[in-house]
């Protein structure tokens, strides 16, 4: 186990901009034990399985607490969210005298009302199945992919869905090197039918969140329509170029999605490390590696001196995995409060999401035990892009988005494609 300091090192402009996730508060005491007979009811809006609801289920099976799932999180005691909660609906954790001490450790800002509590956070790329990036370009291209230039990223993967129908040798430039893919599939690239695999099923996990961390971030916090009018654009055309470069079905679920890619029918899926994990297994992802999410930028997009165009480009983004909170309605406030200590200060809970789940956890530990694990710390110490949290109106906008750009044509894709997508995208993050 290993505690990260300087984590949010972001590359800039200027050099060395650094910034601080919290002192990592001493260990607390164990959560109190649970009810033997307990039923604690839980609304997720993550898929089935990720990284948030695979840490609530192994709670259960620890504690002996019987986990019921419900749909409304009005009805749950307590609610898992992929995106900040907002409203009247929620407790303040920081008023809840068994919670002070985690609200603490996880640096919240008690200056105002602390609705919810971070999972954890992981690294959020796309990721490639290593042994097949080999087996079409060698074993030296992935650094290269990840630090490929726009026009490269974009040639590479038209290139490759070039090659699925009929495989040629014809080079391409990946970061100034040249490579070239194989004249012949084989066994190792025999089921590739395309290079994205996209859980279109799921739209929040597949179009919101922090997909749209380096455009938001390229904005320098102006979050008006003049300066993201360009960054967002770069968001379309690289949603375009997965949705025209896409295996088998959009409609599929981020398991689905996974496991596509896993299994060689995809080159990438986009995501969170812990989602992943949650889907695969530790032992799984281990075969796993992180390309960034490239988006079409120009200078002219940036409103900030703080990031350019390569570290926008080249770098993953650390975002939370979800977030605990507890509705105002609840009618097991203690059984919640519970599950959220157990995560936070028990040594099991701590296990759960860094050796099971491969969370960088909210004060700041993370586990070293697997190549995969050690491979996160070693990138969230070199360069990140920190994630822009939204809430979950923001995010239910942005995949209403999504979803609509998803059941168009990829054949059909024109500028007023582009329009109806930023006259949809743009109001939810500039509102």
């Amino acid at each position: 186990m290993k505690r990260i300091a300087a984590l949010l090192m972001a590359v800039c402009l200027l050099a060395g901009c650094s910034g601080s996730a919290g002192q990592g508060l001493a260990q607390l005491p164990s959560a109190p034990a649970a009810p033997a007979a307990e039923t604690l009811r839980v609304s997720c809006d993550a898929p089935d399985p990720s990284a948030l609801r695979t840490a609530l289920t192994r709670y259960g099976e620890e504690q002996d607490v019987t986990i019921e799932w419900v749909e409304d999180a009005a009805s749950a005691d307590l609610a898992l969210l992929t995106s900040l909660p907002e409203g009247d609906g929620w407790l303040d954790l920081a008023a809840q005298p068994s919670l002070s001490a985690a609200v603490s450790r996880a640096g919240a800002d008690t200056a105002g009302p602390v609705t919810a509590l971070p999972l954890g956070r992981s690294l959020y790329a796309y990721w490639v199945n290593t042994d097949l990036l080999s087996a079409l370009l060698g074993d030296t291209a992935l650094a290269d992919l990840q630090n490929a230039s726009w026009n490269e990223w974009r040639n590479f993967v038209l290139s490759v869905t070039g090659w699925m129908v009929g495989p040629t040798t014809i080079p391409l430039t990946l970061n100034g090197n040249t490579y070239a893919m194989p004249a012949e599939r084989t066994d190792a690239t025999a089921n590739l039918d395309g290079v994205f695999a996209i859980p279109g099923a799921e739209p929040v996990s597949a179009w919101a969140g922090p997909l749209y961390t380096s455009a938001l971030l390229a904005a320098g916090g102006n979050y008006n329509t003049d300066a993201l009018t360009g960054p967002v654009s770069g968001v379309y055309t690289a949603l375009t170029l997965e949705l025209q470069n896409t295996a088998g079905s959009t409609d599929r679920t981020f398991a689905d999605a996974v496991n596509a890619m896993a299994g060689g029918e995809a080159l990438f899926c986009r995501g969170t490390l812990a989602d992943l994990t949650a889907v695969l297994g530790v032992d799984g992802v281990q075969a796993l590696s992180p390309v960034p999410v490239k988006c079409y930028f120009v200078n002219s997009d940036l409103s900030t001196q703080e990031y350019n165009l390569t570290g926008l480009m080249d770098y993953p983004a650390l975002a939370c995995a979800g977030y605990l909170a507890i509705p105002a309605g609840s009618a097991n406030t203690a059984g919640a409060a519970s599950a959220i200590l157990w995560l936070y200060s028990s040594a099991e809970g701590s296990h759960v999401l860094t050796d099971e789940l491969l969370l960088l956890t909210p004060w700041n530990t993370a586990s070293d035990a697997t190549a995969q694990g050690a491979q996160q710390i070693r990138i969230i110490s070199t360069g990140i892009l920190p994630e822009v949290a939204l809430t979950d109106a923001q995010n239910a906008s942005l995949a209403r988005a999504g979803a609509d750009l998803t059941g168009t044509d990829p054949a059909s894709f024109t500028a007023w494609t582009r329009r109806v997508f930023l006259d949809a995208a743009l109001p939810a993050l500039t509102g």
